[in-house]
């Protein structure tokens, strides 16, 4: 008697273990498909904002007048406004303005947009977005979160760009998640990841997949510059990084033909 239930328990045992590796099994293969749709699915960018583009991400330059120009992230309201954390001033919903300077931290503050790109392949998780965006946003407006790009310990909270927009855009415990704050360290990186080229794991295979993408001409000779000049996070890949990583959230805009054409200071 006793040994049959020795046997019964060591057969519970066994059955549990397969258990487990079938679950880890169907978790590694729910995360890899996730990757894959984020990789190999179409990049909608736009011009402007526009109804219905509710959550997407639109990608500005700034800099405090006679300064260097840096990249500004934020995220479209479902009325057209942008939510960011603006330069030098913080957490704040504006209406949506091409180029111009605005005020911030007793600074004049130069802006000048480039373009937008929808955050999510799939239409379930911008679903999501598009419901809870306006919940998302409002405690750090409300609370009026000051602006900084690295926070000390005993310092007030306080949000660069990037890490507003990554609070607004990924929450929970999903792969996506996981994947974007193991990859995304500025806005270089938040570029790359919208595009689907983070987890390609040679240059070739990058740029492979932006002639297949068929951006507009501004989007692509971004990604094509970063693509040849960094390595992406997490790939995998020996290519060459730059000289000094940026602090987290901030990033050294090259300049365009559109920013060499404002005025200079």
């Amino acid at each position: 008697m006793m040994r049959a239930e020795r046997v019964l328990t060591i057969r519970c045992w066994l059955l549990a273990a397969l258990f487990v590796c079938a679950s880890n099994a169907a978790a590694a293969a729910s995360a890899s498909a996730a990757l894959d749709a984020r990789a190999t699915s179409p990049v909608v960018t736009v011009a402007g904002t526009a109804p219905g583009q509710t959550g997407y991400v639109h990608f500005f330059i700034v800099r405090a007048v006679g300064g260097e120009w840096e990249t500004q992230v934020g995220v479209e309201m479902p009325d057209q406004r942008i939510a960011w954390s603006f330069f030098e001033l913080g957490v704040i919903v504006s209406p949506f303005v091409e180029s111009g300077v605005m005020p911030a931290n007793r600074k004049q503050i130069e802006f000048q947009y480039l373009y937008g790109v929808r955050p999510f392949p799939d239409e379930a998780s911008m679903r999501v977005l598009r419901a809870e965006l306006e919940a998302r946003v409002l405690p750090y407006a409300e609370a009026e979160t000051p602006y900084c790009t690295v926070r000390g310990p005993s310092d007030a909270p306080c949000l660069s760009c990037l890490s507003f927009v990554m609070r607004m855009l990924f929450l929970g415990a999903t792969p996506d998640h996981e994947r974007a704050q193991k990859t995304i360290y500025n806005t270089d990186d938040l570029l790359l990841y919208l595009a689907g080229l983070h987890g390609l794991r040679d240059r070739e295979a990058r740029l492979k997949r932006i002639d297949e993408l068929a951006l507009p001409q501004d989007v692509r000779e971004d990604v094509v510059r970063l693509v040849n000049t960094i390595d992406i996070p997490g790939a995998g890949n020996t290519a060459a990084t730059t000289a000094k990583t940026p602090a987290r959230g901030r990033r050294l805009a090259k300049p365009t033909q559109r920013t060499q054409q404002l005025p200079k200071s």
